[in-house]
């Protein structure tokens, strides 16, 4: 079983490879949340989580559903995540997570794939997008042959400070910037509601035809990225920066 999480389709797209690739059912983790329903979940293959990495881990609703979730069949469980770059020590908190669990460690790896922490920086182009998914394909595809075959994976990056990044610094990103207290809307916005219906955690209602951000915001930017009109920012830091959604798999090359 391929379970996903994914803001802009980034982690969408590497689970529906592996998922196709490993002829396994594909479950969207962020449906799950969405829904509140019951983290439980049966496989007689491998788990197979596909997430995005936030400042050096996996977000902290992922590590939760690690931390809580019912896997029953198959103990064996792999991580892949997809990054900008870095890693940093992603890998080890989740295989301490998953044995914790008394699950099967089989490995972690990272996966880059187009950027798209739009409060920091300019999204990148169709063309740039398109280069960095080809490349992503053949890492994608060693890590499907891997799983199908049962071997263990291994991350191929190395971050420095990886121990003080996913240590220290995720923590305060989650404590300090995993909101939606600075989030603006413009005039631009439409009242498509497409926000509140993507939001994973239910953090956006409309009111009078406008999203309003509640206090469960766990800084995917599917809001930000996915609105049509651009008309959702994070103030002072996101209005310049462009918007990416990843195209749907199979991309067109």
């Amino acid at each position: 079983m391929v379970l996903f999480f994914t803001g802009t389709g980034n982690s969408e797209y590497a689970a529906r490879f592996l998922a196709e690739a490993l002829e396994d059912k594909l479950v969207s983790l962020n449906e799950v949340l969405k829904s509140g329903a019951k983290t439980a979940f049966h496989s007689e293959k491998p788990f197979v989580v596909v997430s995005p990495i936030y400042a050096w881990r996996l977000p902290q609703r992922i590590e939760d559903i690690l931390k809580t979730a019912e896997f029953s069949g198959s103990r064996d469980i792999y991580v892949v995540a997809t990054m900008g770059g870095k890693s940093g020590n992603c890998g080890k908190y989740c295989e301490k997570l998953c044995k914790k669990r008394g699950l099967e460690w089989k490995g972690f790896s990272g996966v880059v794939m187009p950027s798209n922490y739009v409060v920091a920086d300019s999204m990148p182009g169709e063309e740039e997008a398109r280069q960095t998914l080809e490349a992503a394909l053949p890492v994608l595809k060693i890590l499907a042959v891997a799983i199908k075959a049962g071997k263990t994976i291994e991350k191929t990056d190395k971050t420095p400070a990886a121990g003080f990044l996913s240590g220290v610094v995720n923590p305060m990103f989650n404590h300090f910037a995993a909101n939606s207290k600075n989030f603006v809307v413009s005039d631009a916005c439409v009242s498509c509601g497409q926000c509140a219906a993507f939001c994973p955690v239910n953090n956006i209602t409309m009111k009078d035809g406008k999203p309003l951000f509640d206090g469960k915001c766990m800084s995917c930017f599917g809001c930000i990225n996915r609105c049509p009109k651009a008309a959702i920012n994070v103030k002072g830091k996101s209005e310049n920066n462009g918007r990416y959604v990843c195209p749907p798999y199979p991309c067109k090359t």
